[in-house]
């Protein structure tokens, strides 16, 4: 049964930002010496007026690729390089275990229990039915165990060899929000995609 799915076509090619900011002096330069330069932006901010909520025609994918792989994920190894890598991801640990501890401080269980998590595990939003492919392995009174075959997550970092610094930043943080849910929900994870293994196990077990 999947829990989760993954939207694997392909889709048109884009104009990414770096690409963008490479032809834009050129263009800039090319009105300033216009005599009507004011005219010619005004054409270039017609030409570029589209809202912001409009569809992208971006797959998952290449959102994914865009948002980490072209700028974050660069600047979070020359960071590592710079702090030292041990440290610097232990520093993405520690701070990921304090922000979801405050976002949650005070506030009473979200989850009662292994059957409302199931639930609300088994029907994530859009950006989880794509980003992850699951299946679910268990579902019973003793715990909720399911299993993710494809990441996105882990094939960018990976693919930029940033599987540490990807699973400091975005699978350590579970163990907290597990936490956060429920100060008696456990989560036990034998192996994931992000530190190399052939797929995920995530196990909630509710402790009496």
């Amino acid at each position: 049964m999947d829990l989760l799915k993954n939207d694997s076509a392909a889709g048109p090619e884009t104009v990414t930002r770096r690409s963008l900011f490479s032809i834009l002096p050129a263009r800039t330069a090319g009105c300033l010496a216009c005599a009507h330069a004011a005219l010619c932006g005004q054409d270039a901010r017609l030409q570029m007026g589209l809202s912001w909520t409009e569809n992208s025609d971006m797959t998952w994918e290449q959102v994914f690729r865009f948002a980490y792989q072209k700028d974050l994920i660069p600047l979070l190894k020359e960071l590592a390089a710079q702090m030292g890598r041990e440290k610097f991801v232990a520093a993405i640990r520690k701070a990921s275990d304090d922000v979801v501890a405050r976002k949650t401080a005070g506030r009473p269980p979200q989850v009662a229990g292994l059957t409302a998590l199931a639930a609300a595990l088994s029907n994530p939003p859009p950006l989880m039915q794509h980003a992850l492919d699951a299946e679910i392995l268990e579902r019973s009174p003793q715990a909720f165990v399911y299993r993710v075959k494809r990441c996105l997550w882990a094939n960018v970092f990976r693919d930029e060899d940033a599987g540490d610094i990807g699973y400091a930043m975005v699978c350590y943080p579970d163990y907290a929000v597990a936490r956060g849910l429920n100060p008696k929900l456990r989560l036990i994870r034998s192996r994931t995609l992000m530190q190399g293994d052939g797929d995920c196990v995530l196990r909630y077990e509710l402790e009496s």
